[in-house]
Formats: structure tokens, C-alpha cells, sequence
């Protein structure tokens, strides 16, 4: 065996070789000659400091978009990065990871993880809501309420790594300003112009109309009518402005605008009411009430349009 301080000096013999060659590399800066004379070789066995020195492996660290190229007696990747002076952040990882056994020319990236609470500002576009109404004319329209953008604070939790975003995570959300809906009124009575009238009406119906009177019907000698004209709103049916209906189409009360003519060319447009009803007037029926029999007798029964009036 050799003796102690033999095993010294040969182990500073070995520190000169290893120095030699990396200046014969071209790789040895001034920090990495304190890097490798750092060696703690003072606190170490002979045996024990001739063993780093014979087997100092050098290896590369990436770190800050920076090389670092050093020679290390370490063992592990992690031990390498401690000698090559990195220091390292709470989130920070080393890749390969650091329990990894150093071998000559390893490449080691050591990625600055980073991590921080982000406030972005959001704007909640308001929505424009359309309603119908029917106090407004179809194709008109009245804002009713004013459209605001809402407005919200995000927190986000932001993961970089050397820089660059890789995770975000919301992790809280206040409204600071509620949004509000445009709110547009949008007119859906329709107008028809009759007689230098313009008459708003909400639906148009196409009827089967018949006629009825109070007049006396020739072939009885009797009224057509058996209640004479009464209408069961109690009040008397008037000839040109009382009509009856299915109150399940046309309710009691309801003005119509109604267009038509009779077999002979006669009109009977004009407006009505309904006041009546009838037990044959069912669905989209009318009965139109008339002055005498022979007007019901030339309208018989015909195809007409009615205008549901507002």
C-alpha cells in the first residue's frame, strides 16, 4: 500500500493532469479551476480525494438560457448542480432527475418553475333581449331598457417554467359590475288601411261566413231569428256591426275588421263585434246579422278574411 503521503501526492499529481487536459480542451475558465481546486480535498481520506480526482466526469448544465460547462467528482445529478453553484428555488426541477448516476458528457437542464397569482380584467358583453308587444305596430321597436357591459375580477393561479405559461388554474372570481340586457320592444300589431282608416289588428282569420236576420222568413212566417235579434251578450243585434262567434276563436267583445262581398257584388266589409253566438257557429265560422231575409239569402254561405282588430 502506499503510505499517506505518497497517496497525496500523487493525488496532486492527478489535480495537475486533470487541469492540464481541460486547458488542452479549451474548456477551463477561471471559475472552473477554483470549481476543481474547491474539491474539499483537505476534508477528504488520500484514498478518498484520489478517487474524485481520477474519476471527475464533466458534464454541461443548462440553466438561465446559459452552458455551464464543468468537471465534477459528484456522483449524482444533483450533487453536479450544487457544484456547478446553481442555486435552486423551492418550485425549481432538475432534469434528469437528481438521484440519476452522473456519467461523462450528461447534459442537465435545470427549469426555473415559478408560480404567481394573476388579476386579468373581463368584460361580460350584455345581451340585447327582444320582447313582443303589443302596444307597438309591427316593425317598430322601443328600447325599454339600456344595454352595460358587466364586469369581473379573475385571479388565476400561473405556472411558468423558464418563462413560459404552462398552467393556469382561476381560483377566484368577483363581479364588480353586473351586466344589464338590452331589453327591445318589438311591435307585433299589423295595420291594414280601409277607408281612409288605418286599423291595427293582431292576427288575420280565414272564416266560412253565413248570415242571420230578424226579419220574418217568408217560408215559416216566423222570424229567422227565434230570439228576434237578441244576442246572448243581452244586447240587440244591430245589422252592419254585429256578428256571431265561437268564443273559443273569437271571445265575446272582440272587434274584427271583416272583408268580403256577396253573391251579387254587394260589400259587407266593414267592422263588427262580436255579440252572439250560435249552436252551428263552431272553429273559424262567423254569422254575420242583416237587415232582411233576402240579403242572408244572397250571401249564403261564403269564404271570407277577418282581421282580429286591436
Amino acid at each position: 500500500m502506499l503510505g499517506s503521503k505518497k497517496l497525496l501526492r500523487f493525488a496532486l499529481l492527478a489535480l495537475v493532469g486533470c487541469i492540464l487536459a481541460l486547458a488542452a480542451d479549451h474548456i477551463v475558465d477561471r471559475m472552473q479551476l477554483n470549481q476543481l481546486a474547491a474539491c474539499n480535498i483537505g476534508q477528504l481520506t488520500p484514498s478518498q480525494t484520489l478517487n474524485r480526482l481520477m474519476f471527475a466526469k464533466r458534464v454541461t448544465v443548462m440553466v438561465d438560457g446559459k452552458e455551464r460547462s464543468v468537471w465534477t467528482g459528484a456522483r449524482t445529478v444533483g450533487d453536479a448542480v450544487s457544484f456547478a453553484g446553481v442555486k435552486l428555488g423551492p418550485l425549481d426541477r432538475i432534469e434528469p432527475d437528481p438521484a440519476t448516476q452522473l456519467v461523462d458528457d450528461m447534459r442537465i437542464n435545470v427549469v426555473r418553475v415559478t408560480q404567481e397569482l394573476v388579476q386579468e380584467e373581463e368584460i361580460v358583453p350584455y345581451r340585447t333581449v327582444r320582447v313582443a308587444s303589443r302596444s307597438l305596430n309591427r316593425g317598430e321597436t322601443r328600447e325599454i331598457q339600456a344595454g352595460i357591459n358587466g364586469k369581473v375580477i379573475n385571479t388565476y393561479r400561473v405556472i411558468k417554467e423558464n418563462g413560459r405559461e404552462q398552467e393556469r388554474t382561476l381560483v377566484d372570481s368577483v363581479t364588480v359590475v353586473e351586466k344589464q340586457d338590452r331589453m327591445i320592444e318589438e311591435g307585433t300589431i299589423a295595420t291594414i288601411s280601409r277607408g281612409g282608416k288605418v286599423l291595427r289588428y293582431s292576427k288575420v282569420l280565414n272564416v266560412v261566413a253565413t248570415a242571420y236576420t230578424a226579419d220574418i222568413n217568408p217560408a215559416t212566417g216566423k222570424p229567422d231569428d227565434a230570439w228576434g235579434g237578441m244576442t246572448a251578450s243581452g244586447k240587440q243585434a244591430v245589422p252592419g256591426l254585429t256578428i256571431a262567434a265561437d268564443p273559443k276563436v273569437l271571445p265575446m267583445g272582440t272587434r274584427v275588421y271583416v272583408e268580403g262581398t256577396d253573391s251579387v257584388g254587394k260589400k259587407y266589409s266593414g267592422i263588427y263585434q262580436v255579440m252572439d253566438v250560435g249552436g252551428a257557429i263552431k272553429g273559424n265560422k262567423i254569422d254575420i246579422f242583416m237587415s232582411t231575409f233576402a240579403e242572408t239569402k244572397n250571401f249564403g254561405r261564403r269564404k271570407m278574411k277577418v282581421y282580429v282588430l286591436e
